[in-house]
């Protein structure tokens, strides 16, 4: 399912940001330019990480954006997004983001369960984190998660 929402459309590499929160508008960006989202939604990210502080990072490097299905969420998509050079979320490193969203608390538990199976997959995480490149991600992707 995850390689159903992330597409060339929703994937960026190299990205060159300042910021967590420039990170977050890039990655909302994307699902605001498919139509998924309204342009709220990235705002109630911010809020969200304002209220709640950096537990979206989920594991090193890696973090997992997401706001509230109320805020504008039209249909269930995510984006990729790999940085060029690390951003920090209070003191957590971000090489690569995840952006989310989902049309209500429920339905995306299923997707849930694929990532945390991608988390645990170390090859893939080593693209993530090393810039692996948009195919060999797409590739991984696709074929699912490899527990080692």
């Amino acid at each position: 399912m995850i390689c159903d929402l992330i597409t060339d459309q929703s994937y960026l590499e190299d990205v060159v940001c300042a910021d967590w929160e420039e990170l977050v508008e890039i990655g909302g960006g994307l699902l605001v330019k498919q139509g998924s989202v309204e342009p709220r939604f990235i705002q109630s990210i911010k809020d969200t990480i304002a209220e709640f502080g950096a537990y979206m990072v989920l594991v090193d490097d890696i973090a997992f954006f997401h706001g509230r299905p109320e805020a504008g969420v039209k249909e269930t998509s995510m984006s990729l997004a790999l940085l060029r050079n690390p951003v920090y979320l209070s003191e957590k490193r971000i090489k690569a983001a995840f952006t989310f969203a989902a049309v209500d608390k429920s339905s995306h538990l299923e997707l849930m369960r694929e990532l945390g199976g991608y988390l645990q997959d170390e090859s893939f995480m080593d693209l993530l984190r090393n810039h692996g490149g948009k195919t060999a991600i797409m590739e991984r992707l696709h074929k699912g998660a490899k527990l080692e």
